[in-house]
């Protein structure tokens, strides 16, 4: 079964993003879209937070596919989407 899961990336801009899914073995599909084995996603920026007098901007990815695949997706984006520091 197709499920669709959106996740927001704080700090993580959307040509940044789709750097990390293509090497997690995506291929463009169109503006903003990436298609790999089991999965799609589509990318847009993230609207922006404001955090005291900083504000915070990224990526928004909804992504479609099984379950499965998408869990064994998430936990490799996790580790490149890690930032040091807090």
């Amino acid at each position: 079964m197709t499920v669709r899961v959106e996740h927001d990336y704080y700090g993580v801009p959307v040509w940044l993003m789709l750097e990390y899914l293509t090497q997690l073995g995506g291929r463009p599909t169109g503006e903003n879209r990436m298609e790999g084995d089991g999965w799609r996603a589509e990318l847009r920026p993230a609207p922006r937070r404001q955090i005291g007098s900083l504000s915070v901007g990224g990526a928004t990815v909804v992504f479609a596919g099984e379950q499965a695949t998408l869990d064994a997706l998430f936990e490799q984006l996790h580790r490149k989407t890690l930032r040091g520091g807090g």
